[in-house]
């Protein structure tokens, strides 16, 4: 089947004929038995089932085996299940070759004598396709497709979402949300939501460059028209790697920022770990020092209290030896004194006063008074002052 572009119509066959040419059949009445998709049904009549392909008419697929639904295929079967229910009676006209290559019955279908090829056609569910030889239907059909097209209908509808046109202007919204999320969200976020929209660029590229002009998957666009939407989704494409670009490198920035900011506290947390190590060494020297001198001190104390004690006890034993030493020379002197004539007795004189009594309780009180030192028979000479026992107290 070869397909050529004429205006937004599809013409198939170039002369090819797969069906055997014959006489239509008797009766031109037939009961609906069941819709198969949006141009194809079951009718009844002559005892028997047929399967009838509807002329000049084209409708997207939906039970293809080598091809997905289609835009507004469901659509368009759901249209013909509403016109034609099971128990329908419509009436069958036929043209110059009967069946298809899969044995279909190519007719057009009435009822109450209202073309449903063209009101097809008339909702923008399908477009205008001619299999020559069979044109009989043809006209009527194209004059339905610009009047669905004049009024926005079915494929030509602005709120269609499948459309190449919709399709387009979707991934233009997209990739323009792409664009002001890069400032806002998460970059990793971003760049996967981008490497997402350029993949949906591509595919859409893909379907768009599959398409042949003015056929029912291009919607009955044109080549220039096809040209204009790939031309506009590469650019939109080229748009989505850009925010890929810049969301990759937003991502190596911050992780590259994140790193220095961990390096630099860790540096930081490092440094103030040495201060206080250092504080803290530092703290104990000085106590130890601060030991140090405090022993030394004391050991200064002990040893200044051991000289003390040792200058007098020196001074105690030489004042004991110069005591003995007195009472020594005092006995000899006692010993050799000659026989003197002793003089007459004086007389006897006025009694003395009493004596003040006198008592110091230490050599730092006697000396406070003065009296330092204290000679025995002195008053205020005591024992306790007089350590050496030399007779002299507090020296």
């Amino acid at each position: 089947m070869a397909t050529l572009v004429a205006g937004s119509v599809v013409v198939v066959g170039g002369g090819a004929v797969y069906g055997a040419m014959r006489d239509v059949p008797g009766a031109d009445r037939a009961v609906v038995v069941g819709v198969v998709d949006g141009d194809t049904l079951d009718v009844h009549y002559d005892g028997t089932d047929h399967r009838i392909r509807l002329l000049n008419v084209d409708t997207p697929e939906t039970k293809h085996p080598a091809k997905a639904v289609e835009c507004l295929g469901p659509e368009a079967t759901s249209y013909l299940e509403r016109v034609l229910e099971p128990g329908d009676e419509v009436r069958l006209e036929f043209d110059v070759e009967l069946l298809d290559r899969y044995d279909r019955e190519l007719a057009g279908v009435f009822e109450d004598d209202v073309l449903i090829n063209a009101e097809i056609a008339r909702h923008g569910l399908g477009v205008p396709v001619l299999y020559e030889p069979n044109e009989k239907f043809y006209d009527e059909v194209v004059a339905a497709y610009e009047e669905a097209k004049r009024a926005g209908e079915g494929m030509f509808s602005a709120d269609l979402t499948c459309t190449f046109e919709a399709r387009t202007q979707g991934y233009a919204a997209a990739v323009a949300a792409l664009e002001g999320q890069l400032d806002t969200d998460e970059p990793a976020d971003v760049g996967r939501e981008a490497a997402a929209a350029v993949a949906a660029g591509s595919a859409l590229l893909a379907l768009i460059g599959g398409a042949d002009p003015g056929s029912l998957e291009a919607a009955g666009l044109t080549g220039p028209e096809l040209d204009g939407l790939r031309a506009e989704v590469t650019g939109l494409r080229r748009r989505a790697q850009d925010v890929e670009a810049s969301a990759e490198e937003k991502v190596e920035r911050l992780a590259a920022e994140k790193a220095e900011a961990e390096r630099r506290a860790k540096e930081k947390a490092e440094r103030k770990k040495q201060v206080e190590a250092e504080r803290k060494a530092a703290e104990e020297a000085e106590r130890q020092a601060e030991a140090e001198r405090q022993a030394a001190a004391e050991a200064e104390r002990k040893a200044e209290a051991e000289r003390q004690a040792a200058s007098e006890a020196e001074r105690e034993a030489q004042q004991a030896a110069a005591e003995e030493e007195a009472r020594r020379r005092q006995q000899e002197q006692s010993q050799i004194q000659p026989f003197a004539p002793q003089p007459p007795p004086a007389p006897a004189p006025a009694p003395a006063p009493a004596p003040v009594a006198v008592w110091y309780q230490n050599c730092t009180a006697a000396r406070a008074a003065g009296a330092a030192p204290v000679y025995v028979g002195q008053p205020g000479y005591g024992k306790h002052l007089d350590r050496d026992g030399d007779g002299v107290g507090c020296e």
